[in-house]
């Protein structure tokens, strides 16, 4: 990375409030322990872990909106990938963390005649938290 765009990212970082700055080093935690998970752990036994119950209390939309934007902020900074699932595995474990109930959206869209493309994504209450981005050309397959 060049020295120029590397001072306007940390400038863009200390313009941060300080709980924001602490939720984006959560989310780039966060990022970590999904990245680990989705490689150590077999997926039938990630997809039994997402899948347990939550107890939840009514969502802050501030609060939710904030940690879409921190985890994807992160995911696009940290140096290994961080695509639509390890976003919403990290999200999911912060969210709970603050007694929210999320959402796990399991999606494809078919590209060509033998193709399919895969995409997850994360609600909150009514509030799409990762993955937004065109989720009217994903058909949901399944729901954690």
């Amino acid at each position: 990375m060049c020295m120029k765009r590397l001072k306007h990212k940390l400038r863009r970082f200390g313009e941060l409030s300080g709980p924001d700055k602490w939720l984006l080093l959560r989310a780039a935690v966060w990022l970590a322990v999904a990245r680990l998970r989705l490689v150590v752990t077999p997926f039938r036994k990630l997809v039994e872990r997402l899948a347990a119950d939550q107890a939840g209390s009514e969502p802050d939309p501030d609060l939710v909106n904030r940690v879409g934007f921190a985890v994807s902020t992160a995911a696009a900074n940290v140096p290994w990938r961080s695509d639509c699932f390890p976003q919403t595995i990290a999200a999911r474990s912060i969210l709970k963390r603050y007694g929210y109930t999320s959402t796990v959206h399991l999606g494809v869209d078919r590209i060509g005649e033998d193709d399919l493309l895969g995409h997850a994504w994360l609600t909150c209450g009514d509030t799409v938290v990762t993955g937004g981005a065109d989720l009217d050309r994903y058909t949901e397959v399944h729901r954690l």
